[in-house]
């Protein structure tokens, strides 16, 4: 019964190990984290995403996806960008397969 007991729950805990990242779309402002943000030693793209407590948090992208054209020299706001979010080092990460800007 105790083995059982432990099979059951190794199982249960292994579980989410398994399950694949999933995507998804944020929606935020667009800036560069090292010109806008000053946390980056070279240009990176970050994504500033409002949560529901009122708190900005800040998603660095894995690849400069059109740096030039949303987030270098200032900002864009309503941007969405789509894909899979880790956390690496203390710092949101999101690897983009799509970024656009949020139709009026």
């Amino acid at each position: 019964m105790k083995k059982l007991l432990i099979l059951i729950t190794s199982i249960a805990f292994s579980l989410p190990l398994l399950a694949e990242d999933k995507e998804v779309t944020l929606e935020g402002t667009g800036l560069c984290a090292k010109c806008s943000l000053g946390e980056a030693e070279k240009c990176t793209n970050a994504l500033q995403v409002k949560g529901k407590d009122g708190k900005v948090k800040t998603y660095l992208l894995t690849k400069n996806l059109e740096h030039g054209t949303y987030f270098c020299q200032g900002k864009t706001e309503n941007l969405l960008v789509t894909g899979v979010v880790k956390k690496e080092d203390g710092k949101l990460l999101i690897v983009p397969t799509a970024v656009t800007e949020k139709e009026s």
